[in-house]
């Protein structure tokens, strides 16, 4: 247990930045790929001392059934049983390439979407439009491949750190997030973005970050 906590606590430094928000988490609710009951998650979230998280499963905004959003609704209660904030944002999928979203308002954002979120072939512009329109936030996730942009149309900010799938080159000058892309309860934390205020709802992580005012970090020994 000592070795544990151990791990937890390596991190690497970043200076004044204190609040610590996992911005990419999966859950059973929404993502099929996710393992285990999701409202495991707070208690892990706990143990890592993390301030907060967003949930962003697949293609899945708050514009879901009845069912599903009690579900949800469950599971922001027992973050706020643990003392752990936690938002609904969305992970788009763009063919090879997977973008972050944040928004004040997410059923605004996926009523814009053209097509609905039925389809898994988004164009990445396409999605950077409807963020833009919506003032939400969009971040290109563990970017394996990072598309070229036309006209000077550009995402936010990249996923500097994932936690599942390492590190990652920035090549747009833009700022930098990390999340742990965790599917499980007990991966939650593994990389993770730190900010100089405290986070009181959604927008102000769309300001800091669009402001730059955000840095990733990890756990060492994280692969990448």
């Amino acid at each position: 247990m000592e070795e544990e906590e151990g791990k937890r606590a390596e991190i690497i430094d970043n200076g004044d930045y204190i609040h610590r928000w996992d911005l990419h988490v999966h859950t059973v609710i929404g993502s099929p790929c996710a393992a285990y009951d999701s409202l495991q998650i707070p208690h892990y979230a706990k143990l890592e001392s993390i301030d907060g998280v967003v949930i962003t499963d697949h293609n899945f905004g708050w514009a879901a059934d009845g069912i599903t959003v009690q579900k949800y609704d469950g599971l922001l209660r027992a973050f706020d049983e643990h003392g752990v904030r936690a938002f609904i944002g969305m992970e788009v999928t763009c063919g090879e390439n997977d973008l972050l979203i944040y928004s004040e308002d997410i059923t605004a954002f996926v009523d814009k979407l053209p097509g609905g979120l039925g389809r898994m072939d988004f164009d990445v512009e396409e999605v950077i439009r409807v963020a833009r329109e919506t003032e939400s936030l969009c971040v290109l996730a563990h970017p394996h491949s990072c598309p070229e942009m036309k006209g000077g149309v550009m995402f936010h900010a990249i996923e500097r750190y994932n936690g599942i799938r390492g590190i990652f080159y920035n090549p747009y000058g833009i700022p930098e997030v990390a999340g742990s892309d965790a599917h499980f309860p007990w991966g939650v934390g593994k990389a993770s973005t730190l900010f100089p205020e405290e986070i009181g709802d959604i927008t102000d992580i769309i300001r800091l970050v669009k402001e730059g005012r955000c840095r990733p970090t990890r756990k060492v020994g994280m692969n990448g």
